[in-house]
């Protein structure tokens, strides 16, 4: 039988190696941006999340589920938030703490 936690996290550790966009860390730039009151997430390749679809960031606890790959929860933090990632790849939460340390976030 097929360890379908195990496959998935191997496979998204695989696709860091490659590059995907779901794995690539923001910039710099965008954290400065976020942490301006100029943000924007996205779930999908297409289209950002609508703001209005989000509270007040400022102090809210944010839990970002399967969302590793220093995006979401790095622009969250940048933003006000206090994110807490979970993802099931540890290459993708590996991104997360780059951005982290890079832009001193508390994720």
């Amino acid at each position: 039988m097929v360890d379908v936690a195990r496959h998935n996290s191997e496979a998204w550790d695989w696709e860091v190696g490659l590059g995907n966009s779901f794995t690539k860390p923001v910039s710099p730039e965008l954290i400065k941006e976020a942490r301006d009151g100029q943000w924007e997430i996205s779930l999908t390749c297409k289209k950002p999340v609508p703001h209005d679809w989000f509270p007040e960031l400022k102090g809210l606890r944010v839990l970002c589920l399967a969302s590793g790959g220093g995006q979401q929860g790095p622009i969250l933090a940048a933003a006000g938030a206090r994110a807490t990632v979970f993802d099931n790849s540890e290459k993708q939460l590996d991104q997360d703490r780059y951005v982290a340390q890079r832009d001193h976030l508390d994720i």
